[in-house]
């Protein structure tokens, strides 16, 4: 090292005579030294005229840093390399809480996991007693009794229907991020083949404009467009067939995607209603669904930094929009 600040001290320990002289390896973790990271960002330096990274580090006392640096290689007037210089900022905080949370995320998983299983064993027996019940007796007892079977039913199979969904919702947030250059033109239509049977059913018609493409998880994409599809289906106004059409905007640093439908609507003060888990602005007899749903979107979206909302006025259709980074 050929110079040294009072911010060396502060985030490493070394004065300035421990500091002057030494290898820049020995802040950097044993790690990292054996497979030549230094030598790696250095070499990457001096050809590109800089090198990025994030990585923890390590001070005098031994103890961890996490940091983001930039290594800049020096010249003179004339081109001639004169060495490196490094800027970094301690980053150590933010890094320890989102191991915090990751880990907090992990144990929710396994506790929705482990929940999920538990509940499904009685639950799945309950449903089995009902079926034979109402199989042997429906008919051959009171009228309030068949009322009562057929309550039981139904209120077994949407709590199996809750407990798969809530499942589903908590592994979100742990989906590994894998990324890559995608068409949403493509994952539009795989949404709508995993959605043809409701929209044969309900003669829906699914259109939409050209899409981008992105650089982002595929699946979560699919789910995201089948989610948001479905739920344009379901609510849509008796006596009229579903019509969504979906378009792009392109704004500075997001893509905005639109999906318009011409369904039932709702009032414009219970647009972020929609979007949490299990609330609900109709009866589960007027529309089944467990109201996760859009929760699942918003979940996705925001795991990307980016935003989701929805337009709408009762009776006049709606309008749900999401962002997408530009890559």
């Amino acid at each position: 090292m050929a110079t040294w600040c009072r911010g060396v001290e502060y985030m490493f320990g070394y004065s300035e005579e421990e500091w002057l002289g030494q290898s820049a390896s020995i802040i950097f973790t044993e790690e990292d030294n054996e497979s030549g990271v230094p030598t790696r960002e250095m070499e990457t330096a001096r050809q590109n005229g800089r090198s990025a990274d994030i990585r923890w580090h390590r001070r005098k006392d031994g103890t961890r840093i996490y940091v983001r640096g930039v290594l800049s290689a020096l010249t003179d007037t004339d081109g001639t390399f004169l060495g490196f210089s490094k800027a970094i900022v301690d980053d150590t905080a933010r890094k320890l809480l989102e191991d915090a949370l990751t880990q907090s995320n992990s144990d929710l998983q396994q506790f929705a996991f482990a929940a999920s299983h538990d509940l499904q064993e009685p639950l799945r027996t309950v449903s089995i007693y009902a079926d034979v019940m109402n199989a042997r007796y429906r008919g051959k007892l009171d009228s309030d009794a068949d009322k009562i079977l057929g309550a039981i039913l139904e209120s077994t199979e949407r709590m199996a229907t809750l407990i798969t969904d809530v499942l589903a919702f908590s592994q979100l947030a742990l989906q590994e991020s894998e990324t890559t250059s995608v068409d949403l033109n493509e994952d539009w239509v795989s949404a709508v083949a995993l959605l043809r049977s409701s929209i044969e059913r309900e003669n829906a018609v699914i259109t939409h404009d050209p899409l981008p493409k992105v650089n982002l998880n595929r699946n979560q994409l699919v789910r995201l467009f089948q989610n948001l599809l479905a739920n344009s289906i379901k609510f849509r106004k008796p006596n009229e067939a579903p019509r969504v059409h979906a378009w792009a905007e392109r704004g500075e640093d997001e893509w905005i995607i639109r999906l318009r439908d011409n369904g039932i609507g709702f009032p414009p003060e219970q647009a972020s209603m929609v979007f949490a888990p299990f609330k609900r602005l109709h009866s589960t007899r007027e529309y089944p669904g467990s109201g996760i749903g859009l929760a699942a979107c918003k979940r996705i979206v925001e795991a990307w930094g980016g935003r989701i909302g929805a337009d709408s006025e009762p009776g006049e259709g709606s309008t749900f929009w999401f962002t997408l980074p530009i890559t």
